[in-house]
C-alpha cells in the first residue's frame, strides 16, 4: 500500500540539538557568564545543555573558585538537580538556601556547597530546550529584580544567537541543513573519523527527472515534492546521519561510523520508502542515490568528488537506484 504525504504537515525542523555551536559564539557566551558571575559576585554562572538524556556543563564562568568544570555530565531525569526542575517546569527557578529546605538540601550541587541558586531554561527555535543559564553560590540569596530581569535578559539574548544560527545554517524551504553547514559539519567528522579510525559514509541523493515535475505541475508543485521527500528523510534515517540540501534537488547525508555496507542498506530502505510514497494523487517520485565510504585521509573535495560520480552512475544505469 502506498503511504499518502500530509501536504499540511509542517516540515520537521532540522535536528538542531546536534548542531555544533561555532567558537565565535562560544566566546560570546562565555563573556555573558564572566559578566553574571562579576555582576551578581557569585561562584558560578554556567549554561548548561541537555543532549541524548544528560545535562552537561556546556560554557562556565572563569572565576577561579568555581567547582564546575566543561564537559562535566548527569543524567538528567531523577538527578535532584536544580537545572531538572527548570526544565521540567520551564521557568524561573529560585532557590536562596537550600540547606534551609527539605526539598534542595540534599541535592547534588550541595556537594559543592552550592545552596543558592537562580536559572533560566534556554529554548531552541522550534520550542524544544537547549538547556539553562543559571548562578550558583555557597550565600544565601534571594536576588534583587534587577538581578533577575539581567538573568532574563541574558537568557534571552542567548536564544536569539540560537535563532540567527538556526536561520544561518538552515535551508528555508526544506527545513534541512544547507551548504554552507555542511562544509562545517563535513570537516568536523572528518576530523573525528580520522582520530578514532572509525568509518564514514556520504550519500548523494537526487529526485528522478524533477525538470519534468516543475515542468507539468508547476514549480510550487515542485516545492512542495521537495518538502515531502524532506519530510520521508527524516523520518526514515538514523538519528546519528545529518541531512542537507545541497542544491535544487540534490542532498547530502553524512553517515559517521558507518561502513558502506551498512551505508547501503540504510539507502535501499530510503529509496524503497520513497518509491512507495504517494506524494499526491497525481504524483509518485523515485530517487537515485550515489554512495561512498571515504577512504583515511582522503580530502573533503576529493571524497565529494567521488560521491558525485556514483551518482552519475546511477542515472546513465536507469535511475530509482543505489550505487557505490
Amino acid at each position: 500500500m502506498n503511504e499518502t504525504i500530509n501536504n499540511n504537515d509542517n516540515v520537521a525542523s532540522a535536528k538542531i540539538y546536534h548542531i555544533d555551536i561555532p567558537d565565535t559564539l562560544l566566546k560570546e557566551w562565555q563573556s555573558i557568564v564572566d559578566l553574571i558571575s562579576r555582576i551578581a559576585g557569585v561562584r558560578a554562572a554556567l549554561i548548561m545543555r541537555v543532549q541524548d538524556g544528560e545535562i552537561e556543563v556546556f560554557v562556565a564562568s572563569e572565576t577561579k573558585n568555581n567547582p564546575y568544570r566543561l564537559g562535566n555530565k548527569e543524567h538528567l531525569i531523577g538527578s535532584g538537580l536544580y537545572c531538572e526542575r527548570v526544565i521540567n517546569k520551564g521557568k524561573m527557578l529560585l532557590v536562596p538556601n537550600a540547606s534551609k529546605s527539605n526539598e534542595w538540601r540534599n541535592n547534588p550541587d550541595m556537594k559543592y556547597n552550592m545552596k543558592c541558586y537562580l536559572g533560566f531554561p534556554i529554548r531552541l527555535p522550534n520550542g524544544d530546550f537547549f538547556g539553562t543559564i543559571c548562578m550558583l553560590d555557597d550565600k544565601e540569596n534571594n536576588f534583587s529584580q534587577d538581578m533577575k530581569d539581567f538573568m532574563e535578559k541574558m537568557r534571552n539574548l542567548i536564544e536569539a544567537y540560537l535563532n540567527l544560527l538556526h536561520l544561518s545554517i538552515t535551508d528555508q524551504l526544506t527545513g534541512l541543513y544547507n551548504r554552507t553547514y555542511l562544509n562545517i559539519k563535513a570537516a568536523k567528522e572528518i576530523k573525528g573519523a580520522d582520530l578514532n579510525k572509525k568509518a564514514i559514509t556520504t550519500l548523494l541523493l537526487d529526485i528522478d527527472h524533477f525538470k519534468k515535475i516543475n515542468d507539468t505541475f508547476g514549480h510550487l508543485a515542485g516545492d512542495e515534492v521537495l518538502k515531502d521527500f524532506a519530510k520521508i528523510m527524516i523520518s526514515s534515517l538514523r538519528s546519528t546521519d545529518t541531512i542537507f540540501r545541497f542544491g535544487g534537488d540534490e542532498f547530502i547525508v553524512l553517515m559517521p561510523d558507518t561502513a558502506i555496507s551498512d551505508a547501503l542498506i540504510e539507502a535501499e530502505n530510503l529509496r524503497l520508502k520513497v518509491e512507495n510514497s504517494q506524494i499526491r494523487p497525481d504524483l509518485k517520485i523515485t530517487i537515485s542515490i550515489g554512495a561512498v565510504e571515504r577512504i583515511c585521509g582522503e580530502s573533503l573535495e576529493h571524497w565529494f568528488m567521488r560521491v558525485d560520480k556514483a551518482l552519475y552512475r546511477v542515472k546513465y544505469g536507469g535511475r530509482n537506484q543505489v550505487v557505490p
